[in-house]
């Protein structure tokens, strides 16, 4: 049985699942195949929206990915980099795609390339749980 968002709902704005078709079509435009974590939380909501303990989080929709990742020409930028959110302000949170073993990578909007990028986690589970309150909601999807 899925687990309610009702929990994660209360700190966060969230949108209805990623169906299958629009994960592939986002892994097929970068060429890479997304971790299971990452696509299971789009199986649970594309995207989500607010603040938790003074931090403010985003994570973009499937479409966002597409279309934020041209706005903000990353692959200009930098290269084996996709990002996927931020956090509301000057820094973003990316898929360092470059090794056998992906990392999840801050980096910022301005000066990206320029400024070195800081590893946050080595898998979007590790990125994501620290961030929000409801960790036994988000355990229960990653079990």
């Amino acid at each position: 049985m899925k687990p309610s968002l009702a929990d994660l709902q209360k700190n966060f704005d969230t949108t209805s699942p990623a169906t299958a078709s629009e994960i592939a079509r986002v892994e097929h435009h970068f060429g890479y195949l997304f971790p299971d974590d990452y696509k299971a939380f789009l199986s649970l909501t594309n995207g989500l929206e607010g603040s938790m303990n003074g931090d403010y989080l985003v994570l973009w929709s499937t479409n966002e990915l597409i279309e934020l990742n041209q706005a903000y020409q990353v692959a200009n930028f930098v290269k084996h980099i996709i990002i996927f959110g931020s956090d509301g302000a000057e820094d973003a949170f990316a898929f360092d795609t470059a090794g056998p073993d992906p990392s999840i990578i801050k980096l910022p909007f301005i000066g990206m390339g320029h400024i070195p990028n800081e590893r946050q986690a080595g898998s979007f589970e590790a990125f994501l749980l620290p961030r929000v309150q409801t960790k036994g909601f988000f355990q229960r999807l990653f079990s």
